[in-house]
């Protein structure tokens, strides 16, 4: 257990992440991200074969944002033409769309594989992104309409790097369950974690954290992964208490059967940093 508890160590960089996290904090750009009376936020959005629900789903939630300086950044994990297809069709200039060559590479476990699954495109469209802020969706998820302005709001009253509230989940038998919880964890399991990233916004310095193909090495989905290097380098969270985004688990509906046994809603949060 200790010896996978030092692989696990070196593998996130935890010292080399506060390091950079510490000079981060110096810099000019970083303070503009909280003076900027109307920042740009960068909406990144892996994606890879279900054109629809990325452009009917996910991006019209995005578009329908009450804070309107927005980009979105959609990459392709190798995707097919279809694709790039639906997103000319839509004709939005605040869309930019990169596709990559390859897609992974993943595990030949399938299990390990769907947790790594959108790792390299995640990456890039952190790397393509414009914006002072991050806004992490998933391409079969949606954002409530108020999500930019509610933790852009809470990140800049509060001198947060991450912000985030409550993500809905829904199943298709009509039954929800909410991820979310203040203070943050240090330890996620693969099934159990504070907050999910289609929730939070993110301050666009964090972008040197990434997520890792070798995450599921660990037992853990790589946005976990991501979240936990995030909070053991010291990066300053805050939680709404709110709803900002809805997760349709994929695994779930595309099963087609019953959700799994669901833990209770989250209780009240302290919007205060972490």
């Amino acid at each position: 257990m200790i010896a996978m508890q030092v692989l696990q160590t070196l593998h996130d960089e935890e010292a080399r992440n506060r390091l950079r996290l510490h000079e981060l904090r110096r810099t000019v750009d970083y303070q503009l991200a909280y003076e900027d009376p109307d920042p740009l936020v960068s909406v990144v959005i892996p994606t890879f074969n279900r054109p629809d629900l990325l452009c009917e789903r996910s991006i019209a939630s995005a578009l329908a944002q009450t804070h309107e300086n927005i980009e979105i950044v959609v990459v392709g994990d190798g995707a097919p033409p279809e694709v790039g297809a639906a997103l000319a069709f839509l004709d939005e200039p605040r869309i930019r769309y990169f596709n990559l060559s390859v897609r992974g590479p993943y595990f030949d476990e399938p299990e390990r594989a769907w947790l790594a699954v959108g790792t390299p495109a995640y990456n890039r469209a952190v790397a393509e992104a414009r914006g002072r802020w991050l806004a992490p969706l998933d391409d079969d998820d949606t954002f409530t309409p108020d999500h930019i302005e509610r933790l852009l709001a809470a990140a800049r009253e509060h001198r947060l790097e991450l912000a985030y509230g409550l993500l809905r989940c829904n199943y298709p038998d009509g039954s929800q369950d909410f991820i979310g919880e203040f203070p943050p964890q240090t330890e996620f399991t693969e099934l159990r974690s504070s907050f999910g990233l289609q929730a939070a916004l993110l301050h666009c310095g964090l972008r040197f954290m990434e997520m890792h193909l070798t995450d599921p090495l660990f037992g853990l989905a790589n946005d976990v992964a991501l979240s936990r290097r995030m909070v053991r380098a010291g990066v300053r969270l805050g939680m709404v208490d709110a709803v900002v985004a809805d997760y349709y688990p994929a695994r779930v509906w595309e099963a087609d059967h019953a959700a799994p046994i669901k833990k209770s809603a989250a209780p009240a949060a302290d919007p205060r940093p972490a």
